[in-house]
């Protein structure tokens, strides 16, 4: 009987992989529906975890919670994913230059804001979002920006990277030249290189490390948030809470980005919440010269008002400049594009609002230091007619009182 359920699990994994990519997406779906029906006890722990969100956390202890950018996890868990973030120093730039979360998009057809380079990319449900499947091995795509080396001297990258197994041989590679055929010695530099991104791991040419605490937490079916920073010829690289790679000084000039997948074994590899923003001023310096500092590293799950984790590095100097300047005071203000019903959008920003002084209260500052206020879509700052305006005005400002 043993052997028969080992062979049933082996048939069921073997016609899973042999599927085209769009069928392993509706298989997914029915994975879910079909929990308890265990074929083999292995099997199906890896299925759970991935249907219902548990990860193990450093010291083998299960949380259960959705992966990055999903609701559903408890008050405590995300208290605890806050905590483990809460020596994560990356901020984002401050003006968006390119931004897809894959709105609108057509399922099965190429993403439409996307070039390809190599292999075969299409819009594919996963759960209930869209994302990127990066359909075989050397598939390379980059950003459809209309202009040539359009990447400034200081610029954020942020986007979530999917992992279906821990096998070394899976690897997303981050370029910052978007075509081979563009790259130049003289220019480029050390960028002939990709970042190279695996389940637990970030490596630059002859940089970067392994986490131990990603790799103990042997998470399978799960997004990791990767984030770039790179000022002028320094460069940060991290992987969820990680910071993997520091270099002080890298040679060459980052002018494009594209994204490459390279698997040995059959697995999804997947893309979603690109986001690219140019470097800005440091927050004192907004507040003196703006009244106002202006920010996108506070993230939220989908029209929900939970803090994301990877927010901690853009609270956490937040809370910094209030501490050292306690004659500070701010209205915080949330602000959204004019996707959707206006009323909604304004109760969301005024609980999102409250969220952000919550958390920080909680940080140890005074509560009557902070008022909160939700503008919904009411004070854009772009014209909302692209997905980076739109991008640009989902925002949170803290405005001096």
């Amino acid at each position: 009987m043993k052997k028969l359920v080992s062979f049933l699990a082996g048939t069921f994994l073997l016609a899973l992989f042999v599927l085209p990519a769009h069928a392993q997406f509706d298989i997914g779906n029915k994975i879910k529906n079909k929990v308890n029906q265990k074929i083999d006890q292995k099997i199906d722990k890896g299925i759970d975890d991935a249907v219902d969100g548990k990860k193990k956390v450093a010291g083998g202890k299960a949380a259960k919670g959705d992966a990055v950018g999903n609701g559903g996890a408890s008050a405590e868990t995300e208290e605890g994913k806050m905590k483990a973030w809460s020596k994560y120093d990356f901020v984002p730039g401050s003006k968006v230059l390119f931004s897809d979360n894959l709105a609108g998009e057509e399922v099965g057809e190429f993403p439409s804001r996307w070039d390809l380079n190599d292999g075969n990319a299409e819009v594919a449900m996963f759960g209930n979002e869209r994302v990127i499947n990066l359909v075989r091995s050397t598939t390379s795509i980059k950003p459809l920006v209309k202009k040539d080396q359009w990447l400034p001297e200081t610029f954020t990258v942020e986007m979530d990277l999917f992992f279906d197994d821990d096998n070394p041989n899976v690897a997303y590679y981050i370029y910052f030249v978007d075509d081979n055929s563009n790259y130049k010695q003289e220019v480029h530099g050390d960028f002939w290189d990709g970042i190279e991104i695996r389940a637990n791991q970030a490596r630059f040419k002859t940089f970067g490390s392994e986490s131990e605490e990603l790799a103990a937490q042997e998470i399978k079916n799960q997004w990791r948030h990767v984030a770039i920073a790179f000022n002028k010829r320094s460069m940060k690289v991290y992987l969820d809470n990680q910071r993997l790679i520091n270099i002080p000084n890298v040679t060459g000039k980052p002018t494009g980005m594209r994204i490459e997948i390279d698997k040995r074994i059959d697995a999804n590899s997947m893309v979603k919440n690109v986001l690219i923003a140019e470097g800005g001023k440091k927050l004192y310096d907004q507040v003196m010269a703006d009244g106002k500092i202006v920010t996108y590293g506070i993230k939220f799950d989908v029209n929900q008002a939970t803090i994301r984790p990877e927010s901690a590095g853009t609270l956490a100097d937040i809370a910094k400049l209030m501490n050292e300047q306690p004659n500070l005071n701010f209205t915080v203000e949330g602000h959204t594009d004019s996707d959707g019903d206006e009323k909604a959008n304004q109760k969301l920003s005024q609980q999102r609002a409250e969220a952000v002084k919550t958390y920080l209260v909680e940080q140890g500052i005074k509560a009557d230091r902070l008022q909160a206020k939700g503008l919904g879509e009411s004070k854009p700052i772009d014209k909302n007619s692209t997905p980076e305006a739109k991008a640009n005005n989902r925002r949170v400002e803290f405005v001096k009182l």
